[in-house]
């Protein structure tokens, strides 16, 4: 059985499930009667509040990496604050209450503030309070922490939300896979697993109550799936596919400080995708050709209020002093869908993913628009800056919104505030009727850039998180395939102009060659996988690509392409695939 989820990268294992619960029993208010009560359960709020501190001073010594460090040393200056210990203190005396009771009042009320900064990693780690939270609740109650050291076996842990504690511990070599029914990949515990490597998929439904613990399952967080009840022959399969994996992994090594180039020396981009300024240094260690997708929701998301335009604009102009020649591509607000902010006015709707959302809001909210393309366009003049709209679905759209980019132009110029008068304006091709007439559309802007997420979804009707039909859910459609083609040809002799996708195909191996094939000039793909794709680009030969390409347009069924990529694949990649 295959089980779809977010897939939140690190490549793949295989390995035998162990469900952890982390939560925390219903806490009923417990009342003191007297001052001698009081004082013993602020004295006894202190052991508490030491003994998680020291736990965190001995994991942040035996960490290796420095993420790990850097979050127990956070953990341990929130919990040594004397504004919070005060604060637990008076709320015993004020509401003469057990610690339980305070501990999990102020850290709430704390979770709060931090949500609230305008500062995108404080922000981020106001989620960890949680976390830091349940580890003081468990220590209250005299709860035991999961014990990594007793494993034995290759394990995937799973859980309804695994909580960063769970990646700072030192017994992790049994840990080959995690499992989170809720998370996102800009949670701590997705970038602790990135900094690990170790697999992740979040997202799926109920995921906890379905697996049994030690039954044998297969996750890959590179595609977002785990796959159950696995037959001798499949393990087999996974296991030398696994083999496969670790030797290209090892291969990547000396990518870095190699170019995007196929076997036959052609040229291509390899960019990355990002949205938080902690990524940043990691994306310039890369040495990627730049950045194809910069998801700007992710610094509207998980706060009250809409950030200002200063904020937005130190942001981007981080990104593009540090990118410096190289193409930073910036795309405007997408939100809604299942991404919301609860300070926009969206309501609920049947099917939100049809509806109110990404450019047709910003359409409909001028000002607030502006604030966004403001922020771009002063950006613009500390690098190598673009612009892109998301969820274009017509001509239409592209003229409303180059009116309000223009406005927005006027309202700088006028004030004296420098930006790039000639910058460069895209839109994503992720719904069908904008891939159908793609060669009307580009004569309005500069560059497309394929979401194949949506633009698949859309295509076929079908929800790829939702198992029961999650199989129609297909790279190699042939329809899909003559849309993406229909896209690429449209810039064919377009002077200065190009194609690029930032959607997951543009990092599927067997789709590589056929994107190469049918003339793809950028890669734009999550930071972890960079170096994968540039590597196989180089193995590839473009000549050979097309006429591979060609013979896949006359193919008629998703299980032929996928047949005859999966063979053509076994001999270009050799070893590695």
């Amino acid at each position: 059985m295959k089980y779809l989820g977010n897939k939140v990268g690190n490549g793949l294992a295989i390995g035998k499930v162990y469900i952890i619960n982390t939560k925390i029993p219903r806490i009923e208010k417990k009342s003191l009667s007297n001052e001698e009560e009081i004082t013993k359960e602020k004295e006894s709020l202190k052991l508490v509040l030491n003994e998680v501190v020291r736990d965190y001073e001995k994991l942040g010594q035996e960490a290796k990496e420095d993420e790990i460090k850097d979050l127990c040393n956070f953990y341990k200056i929130l919990l040594n604050s004397n504004s919070l210990i005060t604060s637990m203190e008076e709320e015993i005396t004020r509401e003469k209450c057990d610690k339980l009771t305070a501990i999990t009042k102020v850290m709430k009320t704390k979770q709060e503030e931090l949500s609230l900064v305008d500062n995108a990693y404080l922000r981020e780690r106001s989620k960890d309070i949680e976390d830091v939270t349940n580890k003081l609740l468990r220590k209250t109650l005299g709860m035991k922490e999961i014990d990594l050291k007793t494993l034995t076996e290759d394990t995937i842990l799973v859980a309804e939300s695994i909580p960063p504690s769970v990646l700072l511990s030192n017994h992790l070599s049994h840990v080959k896979g995690i499992i989170s029914e809720i998370g996102g990949k800009t949670s701590h515990v997705a970038i602790l697993a990135g900094t690990l490597g170790i697999p992740a998929v979040f997202g799926i439904k109920e995921i906890s109550k379905i697996l049994t613990n030690g039954e044998l399952i297969y996750i890959n967080g590179n595609e977002g799936y785990i796959e159950t009840n696995l037959t001798n022959t499949r393990i087999t399969e996974i296991k030398e596919k696994l083999k496969k994996e670790e030797l290209l992994k090892e291969s990547l090594l000396d990518m870095k400080d190699k170019s995007s180039t196929t076997k036959d020396n052609k040229k291509l981009l390899v960019s990355a995708n990002a949205g938080e300024l902690s990524e940043l240094d990691k994306l310039l260690e890369l040495n990627c050709d730049g950045i194809g997708l910069f998801r700007t929701e992710f610094l509207f998301l998980n706060r009250n209020v809409a950030p200002e335009e200063d904020y937005l604009f130190n942001v981007y102009k981080a990104f593009a002093e540090k990118m410096k020649d190289k193409q930073l591509i910036i795309r405007t607000l997408d939100i809604g869908g299942d991404k919301k902010c609860s300070y926009l006015d969206i309501n609920n709707e049947q099917n939100p993913f049809l509806g109110y959302r990404a450019i047709r809001y910003c359409l409909n909210n001028k000002e607030f628009f502006k604030v966004s393309l403001r922020a771009i366009l002063r950006a613009s003049h500390y690098g190598n800056v673009m612009i892109m709209y998301p969820f274009v679905s017509s001509l239409e759209e592209i003229r409303k919104a180059n009116e309000i980019l223009n406005e927005a132009k006027i309202e700088l110029a006028s004030n004296n505030i420098p930006f790039n008068k000639n910058i460069k304006v895209g839109i994503m091709i992720e719904i069908p009727s904008a891939a159908i007439m793609a060669n009307m559309l580009i004569d309005e802007v500069d560059f497309f850039s394929i979401g194949t997420n949506d633009l698949i979804q859309y295509t076929v009707a079908v929800d790829r998180l939702n198992p029961t039909v999650s199989n129609l859910y297909s790279f190699y459609n042939p329809g899909v395939i003559k849309l993406i083609k229909n896209t690429i040809d449209s810039v064919k002799n377009k002077k200065g102009k190009f194609v690029g996708m930032c959607g997951e195909m543009a990092t599927d191996p067997l789709s590589i060659i056929l994107l190469v094939g049918l003339g793809l000039e950028e890669f734009s793909v999550n930071a972890s996988m960079v170096l994968k794709v540039k590597k196989l680009i180089s193995l590839i030969d473009s000549n050979e690509a097309k006429k591979i390409a060609n013979k896949v347009l006359t193919l008629k069924t998703s299980k032929e392409i996928e047949e005859y990529l999966d063979n053509k694949a076994r001999i270009i990649y050799g070893k590695y695939y």
